[in-house]
């Protein structure tokens, strides 16, 4: 499975998703939130945990199961 990114700037500050995962019933709505979330980021863009826990009102246990998911279904 391959994700395909596109080119931020200010002149284009929406966010292209494949729509695979939104439709992929084995993935919860937390884990797709979170995907499409890190996918609108910087190519180059570094990821830490305490960081992205900072950016919601999930806690670190909600935070890890959607990236656990993730990681089981292929998406990272």
């Amino acid at each position: 499975m391959s994700i395909y990114r596109v080119e931020k700037d200010s002149d284009n500050p929406y966010v292209m998703v494949n729509k695979q995962i939104l439709n992929n019933e084995l993935v919860s709505w937390k884990a797709k939130g979170l995907l499409c979330y890190m996918l609108s980021m910087p190519d180059d863009w570094k990821f830490y945990e305490i960081e992205l826990i900072k950016h919601a009102s999930d806690g670190r246990a909600s935070f890890r199961t959607a990236v656990k998911e993730l990681m089981e279904n292929g998406y990272i």
